[in-house]
């Protein structure tokens, strides 16, 4: 096994062993919060398995912490880039409600991944069996049929129905807290650090897969 996936699985075995041991001292000591209500879940009449339990656990955890921090570091790439922009949000608070809608339509950092459940053909491209496929629904934010000038990013951009946390019943549950998080994150950052610019472009460095957001952002305070 490559090194890697060797230090990958003992960080999973880490953080498992946490969520169980926070299991344990919930089973023992109940208490009103998520963990005991999983734990007193039913679904068809039967108890939540522990896996189900842990998982549950992790995903929410994961979810509000790798999505987030990849919306505040596109955001601040853009701002970085466009000086424009930068002085206009920096000079203008009130604006910020606007741009953080903007930020997430245009730099949207989720989408969705499926297993292929069997062999087909997707438009002359051949898709296996156990294959990784990303569904990009964020695509939508660029639906010109939907919003004027798709490709620009308009910090007063008053009509914003974005995707960037799915719509309807799929919503994602924590839309309102990862909002509050990235305006936060803008306005203590411009209100100490109105001029700042990319040190050095080509050593940005994003991720891939469902997340997706910078990892290595180096930039200079002006």
């Amino acid at each position: 096994m490559p090194a890697e996936d060797e230090e990958r699985e003992a960080m999973f075995g880490e953080l498992d062993a946490y969520m169980d041991a926070q299991i344990d001292d919930h089973i023992a000591h109940p208490r009103d919060d998520l963990t005991s209500f999983l734990i007193g879940a039913e679904i068809g009449g039967s108890k939540l398995s522990r896996e189900h339990i842990r998982g549950t656990m992790i995903l929410l955890m994961i979810a509000g912490i790798d999505t987030t921090w990849s919306a505040i570091g596109a955001s601040l790439w853009h701002l970085a880039r466009h000086p424009a922009d930068r002085h206009m949000l920096a000079s203008d608070p009130a604006l910020m409600g606007t741009a953080v809608e903007e930020f997430l339509r245009a730099y949207a950092p989720v989408t969705m991944a499926r297993l292929v459940a069997k062999d087909f053909d997707f438009h002359d491209h051949q898709l296996k069996e156990g294959d990784w496929l990303l569904l990009p629904f964020p695509a939508a934010n660029r639906d010109p049929s939907v919003f004027e000038a798709p490709g620009e990013v308009q910090l007063d951009r008053a009509k914003n129905r974005h995707a960037a946390f799915g719509l309807g019943r799929h919503r994602c549950l924590g839309s309102s807290l990862a909002r509050m998080e990235l305006r936060v994150a803008l306005e203590e950052w411009l209100a100490r650090y109105p001029d700042f610019e990319l040190a050095d472009p080509a050593a940005v460095t994003w991720s891939g897969g469902q997340v997706r957001g910078p990892r290595a952002l180096p930039v200079t305070i002006l």
